[in-house]
């Protein structure tokens, strides 16, 4: 290779480590908003061993204060092999039910999938790569709540993802299915109903400090039900 030539490469690959950098905390989520993505009847997979599809879906509002996103993840119905199953959000939304159209997992500070995310540091992952920071599916139900501080509910902001979708993969990265993410309604309801919650936490937040207490508050279960083989 010329000296230009080697001196190219280089730069470019200097600039793209450069480039990469940790997420930030969120700060500015619009409370009274949801979002919601819910899966389908059928499966993108084809090949899926499983009657119908896996059912189940992700939603998302505001965490305390606006800053990050409760999410709350509810699957079932998955193969008896092929997992632990992972999944993320990616760039794009399913365009007719297709999941390879959703491209790969929302990055926008140029991340990159290896090496593969460390939960304790996840300001340092992929935004869109929830497994990753928070668990696998190793359990069929699937259940987990929790708090992400690097997501945004707020469009135009690169970790918006309102308009992009969620995909759930085989352990070995096969598409297994997608949906995309929706705006709900939030009702006076729900709104009442977590009144006392919100206004509690927000307190808690105030006196402690964001980053402490999401470490504090991350909640994930599973359900009474099978283990997801391999």
């Amino acid at each position: 290779m010329r000296p230009s030539g080697f001196l190219a490469v280089l730069s470019t690959a200097f600039f793209g480590c450069a480039a990469a950098k940790d997420a930030p905390v969120v700060i500015d989520n619009p409370q009274g908003v949801e979002f919601k993505a819910t899966l389908p009847k059928k499966p993108f997979f084809s090949g899926a061993a499983l009657v119908g599809n896996v059912k189940g879906s992700v939603s998302a509002t505001a965490g305390p204060a606006s800053k990050g996103v409760r999410f709350r993840v509810q699957f079932e119905n998955f193969p008896k092999t092929g997992g632990p199953f992972l999944y993320h959000i990616h760039e794009e939304p399913a365009v007719n039910g297709n999941c390879t159209s959703t491209l790969a997992h929302l990055d926008p500070y140029h991340r990159g999938e290896t090496p593969a995310c460390n939960a304790s540091e996840p300001q340092t992952c992929q935004v869109g790569d929830l497994s990753g920071k928070y668990g696998k599916i190793t359990s069929d139900p699937f259940v987990a709540e929790y708090f992400d501080l690097y997501t945004s509910l707020q469009p135009g902001s690169p970790a918006f993802f309102g308009n992009r979708s969620i995909v759930v993969h085989y352990a070995n990265k096969t598409r297994l299915t997608c949906a995309n993410f929706a705006k709900l309604p939030v009702s006076s309801a729900t709104t009442r109903r977590h009144g006392s919650w919100q206004s509690y936490h927000d307190d808690e937040l105030n006196h402690h400090g964001c980053r402490e207490w999401f470490q504090r508050h991350v909640i994930c279960c599973s359900l009474p039900g099978s283990s997801i083989r391999k």
